[in-house]
C-alpha cells in the first residue's frame, strides 16, 4: 500500500513538472515514468544494503549476544556479552571485550593464562546444560522422546504446563519453527517472570508465549480457538489438568505427561481411560549411558640389563584409546502418552 501511494505521488509530481516545462504527459505515461524512477531508487537501496552486508563480519559474536562458553561435558557457562564486563568461573576471568568480535567456534583463554573455553552459539542442548536450575529439569534423553511422542512439527500449536526452568520449552520452540507456537504455563509467579526473562534473552519470544496460571484450576487460557495439536504436562497432579485439556486439544492430538513416581502414572492413566476419551495409552522410561573416549600413554615394560631394572616404552604402539562411562543425565521420571479419541468415537 505504501509503495502504490509513493508511485501515485511521484506520477502526479512528474505530470506537474512536465506541465510547467510546457510539455504534456498522459497520466499513464507519467505513472510509468515515475514507477521506473521508484524501482531504480529501490534497486539502489537494495544494492547499498547488500554491500553493507557483504563487508559485515559473519559468524562473529557482537555486543549483546547470548553465548555459551564450553569447557567440558560438565563445564558449560552461558553469558550475555556486554562491553567492559568480565565473566569469572573456575577457568579464570574472561573479559567480554576479548570475546566481542571473536568468531563462533574459537578458543579463548583468560588474559592471565589458563585453560581455554570454546565460544559457541546457544542451542537447546547447551542451554539445558548451562541454565540456572530453578526446579528439577528434564534432560535431552527424555526431551527427544517426548518431542517424538507429541509429534511436534513446524507450524503446529503446543501447550506446556509446568515451565519450570525452561529446559523443555527451548527444545519445543526449535521443533515448532517456522510458523509454530508454544503456550507455556507456570503457576509460580516469580518463576514465570524469570522464565520469560530467559526466553527474551534467548530471542524466543516470537514463538514462546509464557503465561502465569494454574492449568489444574484455571485451564489453558488464551490459546487459539481452533485448538492445540499437543500438550505436555510436567505437574505434580497431571490428572487434574486432563479435563481442561479436553476443551482445547484437537481430536487425534496427544498428551504427554512427565512424572517421577509410578503412583502418579497410575492415577493419570486412570483419568485417560475414563469414558474412553483417550486411547493408545503407553508409558516409557528412558535410560541413556554416555561413554567418553580418551587417549592414554603407551604401556611400559620393565627391562633387566646387567642386574639393573629399567623401564622402556613398547615400540609397537604410540597412542592408545580407552572408553570410560560419563555422568548420566537421563532418567528422572516416566513419560506417559495418550491420544485423544476421534469425535465419532466419543459420540457412540
Amino acid at each position: 500500500m505504501a509503495d502504490s501511494e509513493t508511485v501515485s505521488k511521484a506520477a502526479a509530481g512528474a505530470a506537474v513538472i512536465a506541465e510547467g516545462q510546457g510539455g504534456t504527459l498522459e497520466p499513464a505515461q507519467a505513472e510509468a515514468e515515475a514507477k521506473t524512477e521508484f524501482e531504480v531508487e529501490v534497486e539502489v537501496e537494495a544494492a547499498a544494503a547488500a554491500e553493507v552486508s557483504a563487508v559485515a563480519p559473519q559468524g562473529v559474536a557482537v555486543d549483546g549476544d547470548f553465548v555459551v562458553l564450553w569447557g567440558s561435558y560438565t563445564k558449560i557457562f552461558s553469558v550475555v556479552l556486554n562491553t567492559g564486563s568480565i565473566t569469572n568461573n573456575r577457568f579464570g576471568s574472561f573479559h567480554h571485550d576479548d570475546l566481542i568480535g571473536l568468531a563462533y567456534g574459537s578458543k579463548t583463554r583468560p588474559r592471565k593464562g589458563g585453560p581455554w573455553l570454546a565460544l559457541l552459539r546457544p542451542t537447546p542442548e547447551l542451554i539445558t546444560q548451562s541454565l540456572v536450575h530453578r526446579t528439577q529439569i528434564i534432560y535431552h534423553a527424555d526431551i527427544s522422546l517426548l518431542i517424538g511422542l507429541l509429534d511436534v512439527q513446524p507450524g503446529r500449536i503446543v501447550c506446556e504446563a509446568g515451565t519450570g526452568s525452561g529446559s523443555v520449552s527451548t527444545s519445543l520452540a526449535r521443533a515448532l519453527l517456522p510458523g509454530g507456537q508454544l503456550f507455556t504455563f507456570e503457576f509460580h509467579a516469580d518463576r514465570q517472570k524469570q522464565a520469560l526473562a530467559d526466553f527474551q534473552r534467548y530471542g524466543l519470544t516470537d514463538v514462546i508465549v509464557s503465561q502465569h496460571g494454574d492449568v489444574c484450576m484455571q485451564g489453558f487460557r488464551n490459546v487459539p480457538e481452533t485448538g492445540v495439536d499437543g500438550i505436555f504436562l510436567d505437574l505434580p497432579m497431571p490428572w487434574l489438568a486432563i479435563p481442561h485439556a479436553d476443551k482445547c486439544l484437537v481430536h487425534g492430538g496427544r498428551i504427554v505427561t512427565f512424572s517421577p513416581c509410578i503412583e502418579q502414572i497410575d492415577k493419570t492413566a486412570a483419568e485417560f481411560r475414563r469414558d474412553g476419551r483417550y486411547f493408545d495409552i503407553r508409558m516409557f522410561e528412558t535410560m541413556a549411558m554416555n561413554w567418553g573416549v580418551k587417549t592414554e600413554a603407551p604401556a611400559k615394560r620393565r627391562k633387566v640389563a646387567a642386574g639393573e631394572c629399567t623401564e622402556a616404552e613398547e615400540p609397537t604402539a604410540s597412542v592408545l584409546a580407552s572408553s570410560f562411562p560419563m555422568q548420566m543425565r537421563s532418567h528422572t521420571g516416566y513419560l506417559l502418552v495418550a491420544t485423544r479419541s476421534p469425535a465419532d468415537e466419543l459420540a457412540r
